[in-house]
């Protein structure tokens, strides 16, 4: 862990809590600094409201503080941003914390090229190409002047998402720093709520909370390294021989003794139990980087049809949507929400073909070089462009009534969250040996399916003529989505 490790740049002045409680300093670092941002979130939002103070003062504040965590957390690299600079950050860790999940510098990077690349993009949009021309994406955030040196390095370092995001885009921020929303109103001043409701911040924060000890207590029992395990080798899991008597192990079912020895059916299900758990680490990250963003009043997105504030301007979340989405299409679009925008809007709109497969790319390139980024990331783009080809030729057979509408959303929701398993897994692995290993396993069924249904599919199952996009539209509205279903038991629940 980052404790162990020299090449943790960060403070160590609370090594000793650290090695009292038993969590690593990388982690007691941003746990500590986490709650330090919650309680400048709150003293930001009473104190420096934009009617009181001006808004170099609420710059300089969000910058010294910001400056101040990243430094106390990562050292001197917080300083250093720029895709490059990224890439040998990441080149770092593959020699010398290779498969480490230590919490250091290159996620605040990541987060912080996102915002100089969007600001960049934003800049040339709105200073040299003419909005006609511009997608809808594009028009909401151009950027028709240059920065200040000021509000530059505000936005770059600001406390609120500095260590675990969400990626909040340049004119949102700046309509926050002057308490101002355009997208609302024509007079925006009187319109914008800098206050977000109590029970807003701590619904969040409390969920984020109760994935952080389930990250604690539950996920070490089903760790990704046991698909990679040559014998029964319990020794070399550290995590469960410190919270754990690893000799209860022996007795839950899903505890592997070879891979080879495991029948297929018990392979796929740890690994969609693994990869599901894992998620909570990121479900615990993003939500607590939304209540800190949340109490300082950043977040605020404008209104319901019925009139109710929305706080999910810098969501990167939906969790209900995600495990509960009956597609590909849905299940990207409620992952990482900010990120999905920031390849769309840098990427995705402005590559002149093969559009979805240089989004994954890039993407898998921020994230970094291991090895199973890159299954899972062409993994992922092989299984989107397979997912449209079944949408298109299977699906409008079943959306003749309400009936078959439903068993196709169940079939398909059953069949996301394999896929979804089945692509990720690298990703957690990292190796490239571990993964061809279990892939081989599968004989590379999901693979193989993917082609059939991207090149054969069409030819065997033609979409149905004639019909029009109107007509796919109705047939989508059929089977309410999990939002719509959570809306309804919300209204039931009020009116009783």
């Amino acid at each position: 862990m980052a404790g162990s490790r020299a090449v943790y740049a960060g403070s160590r002045i609370f090594q000793s809590l650290s090695n009292f409680v038993g969590l690593p300093i990388d982690q007691l670092n941003f746990i500590i600094s986490q709650s330090v941002m919650l309680l400048l979130a709150v003293l930001y939002r009473k104190v420096l409201r934009h009617q009181n103070v001006s808004v170099e003062t609420r710059h300089i504040f969000i910058l010294s503080f910001g400056i101040a965590l990243g430094y106390f957390c990562f050292g001197q690299r917080v300083l250093f941003i720029s895709m490059l600079y990224l890439s040998s950050l990441h080149l770092l860790r593959l020699q010398y914390e290779f498969g480490a999940w230590t919490l250091d510098i290159t996620g605040p990077v990541m987060i912080a090229t996102q915002k100089v690349t969007s600001v960049a993009f934003s800049l040339h949009d709105g200073l040299t190409r003419p909005e006609v021309k511009l997608t809808a994406h594009q028009r909401k955030h151009i950027i028709k002047r240059i920065p200040t040196m000021l509000e530059f390095f505000s936005y770059i370092f600001h406390f609120q998402t500095l260590l675990c995001g969400p990626l909040v885009f340049y004119n949102d921020y700046i309509d926050f720093i002057k308490g101002t929303n355009p997208q609302v109103s024509k007079n925006p001043e009187e319109v914008y709520i800098e206050s977000p409701p109590p029970k807003q911040v701590v619904r969040k924060l409390a969920i984020s909370i109760c994935f952080g000890l389930f990250l604690i207590f539950v996920v070490p029992f089903f760790p990704i390294r046991y698909l990679k395990e040559p014998t029964r080798n319990t020794t070399s899991i550290e995590p469960v021989n410190r919270l754990y008597d690893v000799s209860f192990l022996d007795s839950i079912c899903f505890y592997p003794v070879y891979l080879y020895e495991t029948p297929w059916y018990r392979q796929l299900l740890y690994i969609i139990i693994c990869t599901s758990f894992a998620r909570s680490k990121y479900y615990h990250a993003w939500l607590l980087g939304e209540s800190v963003a949340n109490a300082s009043g950043l977040g605020f997105n404008g209104f319901t049809t019925d009139g109710k504030p929305k706080w999910d301007l810098v969501s990167n979340i939906d969790i209900l949507n995600f495990e509960l989405s009956s597609n590909v299409r849905e299940t990207v679009k409620t992952w990482n929400i900010s990120t999905q925008q920031w390849l769309k809007i840098i990427v995705y709109d402005r590559a002149p073909s093969h559009k979805t497969l240089l989004t994954y790319l890039l993407s898998a390139l921020w994230h970094g070089f291991y090895p199973g980024y890159y299954f899972t990331f062409l993994g992922g783009a092989l299984f989107t462009m397979a997912a449209r080809s079944v949408r298109r030729s299977i699906r409008p057979y079943f959306q003749l009534s309400c009936h078959t509408a439903f068993v196709y959303d169940i079939i398909t929701c059953i069949t996301t969250r394999v896929c979804l398993a089945y692509i990720v897994f690298p990703f957690l692995l990292v190796e490239f040996y571990a993964s061809i290993q279990i892939y081989w396993q599968f004989y590379f069924i999901g693979h193989i399916l993917s082609i059939f249904a991207i090149f054969l599919l069409p030819k065997v199952l033609p979409p149905p003529e004639g019909l029009s996009k109107s007509t796919r539209e109705d047939m989508d509205k059929l089977i309410p989505t999990a939002s719509e279903i959570n809306r309804f038991f919300k209204s039931r629940k009020a009116s009783n």
